[in-house]
């Protein structure tokens, strides 16, 4: 049997019923957030990538994000908008989920 193949649709659906607000349209207003919808998966978990922008004159910045199945749950990954473009943190999502697993990437 195959694990299920995430996208970020299921993402959002499986957080929103586990009654967290990672998504909500206030959460992502505040922190003026977008989430990519390509999602990253592999031995070494679910990855996907947000923009956040602090105010209109900040640059828009890029952060790894892990969700974490069982709890319907998302890590950050790294620093909060640790990237400057979005290729750099594709690529590190990309290499996180092709790493072999962890502990903490199996919940």
């Amino acid at each position: 049997m195959h694990p299920k193949t995430y996208t970020l649709s299921d993402i959002q659906t499986a957080n929103r019923a586990a009654g967290r607000y990672f998504f909500s349209p206030d959460t992502m207003r505040y922190f003026r957030s977008r989430a990519s919808e390509r999602v990253h998966q592999g031995p070494g978990g679910i990855y996907f990538v947000t923009s956040e922008q602090y105010d209109r004159a900040s640059p828009r910045l890029f952060t790894v994000r892990r969700f974490l199945p069982g709890a319907a749950d998302i890590d950050t990954v790294g620093s909060f908008q640790a990237h400057a473009t979005a290729h750099r943190a594709h690529a590190e999502a990309a290499r996180l989920a092709a790493a072999p697993p962890t502990h903490a990437a199996e919940n």
